[in-house]
This record gives structure tokens, sequence and C-alpha cells, in this order.
């Protein structure tokens, strides 16, 4: 067991435990890197075994295609992904998971989710209204923008940075 935080401190440390605290992990590294290790055929093939498997190109970074208009839209639950929410007073309820979200975090969250997937399109208050399919007003959601981001523009063609 290692602590690393150099604020640790252990009282009435047992001793027949391995640990290692704050003070004693330079002196811990030195002695592991002196240490000399037999290195024997099994762990040059594990060697060579993990050299073959190396991926110098990560299989999980394209992404699969999709384009805004065909994707659902809606106020999904934070902690279930279910799209079966209300509105109820000032907060998005899961009628899967009973999850309750104040709707101001929800649309920040929202707002978030179409900036990730599309970084192009300018964050407008009809976009927010349309990505969360209409459940909240246009009013509640230029108050939320207007509050968190800064607005460019001042008719129908403003839209938050």
């Amino acid at each position: 067991m290692v602590f690393n935080n150099p604020e640790f401190t252990l009282y009435q440390a047992p001793m027949d435990q391995p640990i290692i605290l704050p003070t004693q992990i330079n002196r811990f590294l030195k002695e592991l890197n002196d240490t000399p290790s037999k290195l024997d055929e099994n762990y040059k093939l594990l060697a060579q075994k993990l050299l073959s498997l190396h991926q110098d190109k990560n299989p999980f970074t394209t992404l699969p295609e999709y384009d805004y208009d065909r994707l659902e839209k809606g106020m999904h639950c934070r902690a279930c992904g279910s799209f079966n929410t209300v509105i109820k007073n000032y907060d998005l309820v899961c009628g899967k998971c009973s999850e309750q979200e104040r709707i101001d975090q929800a649309v920040l969250r929202y707002i978030q989710e179409l900036k990730v997937l599309f970084p192009e399109i300018k964050i407008t208050t009809q976009i927010i209204y349309e990505w969360c399919k209409e459940k909240v007003s246009k009013k509640t959601i230029t108050r939320i923008l207007k509050k968190n981001y800064v607005s460019t523009g001042r008719t129908c063609d403003t839209y938050y940075e």
C-alpha cells in the first residue's frame, strides 16, 4: 500500500503490513530500480507478445457517421438515458428511474452535448429549442443562454458563445 500524499501522516502503522509512506517513496523506487532481476524465457516471450499486439492506430477513434436531422432529439435522463422524461415545476423528472434534475442544469447539459456533437453549429435559442424537442419554452432557454454564455447579434440571428 503506497500513500503518496506528502501531507499524509499515518499514526500507529502496523509494522507487519507492506505500507510505503510519502517520505519512503524515493528510497523504495531507488531500491526497486537497483534490484537486479533475472529474466527467463517466459518474460522474453511475454515481451514479444506484447510488442506484436501493439497498435499504432487506436481503433476506437473512428466515430460512426451522424447528422443533426437524423438524430433523435429530446430531453433524456442524465442517469439512465431514457427519453421518458417530463417537466414538473423546475425539474426534469425521469419516468423510468425517477431521477430529478433542475431544468437549468439539464439545458446546459444539452447545450454541451450539442457543442460536442456539432462544434460547427452556432448555439441559438431555436437550435436548443429543437434539440430539447420543444419541452422547454424559448423564453427559459434564452434566459439560460444569456446567464451562461455571451450573446452575439441582436435580432433573430443572435447566437451564443
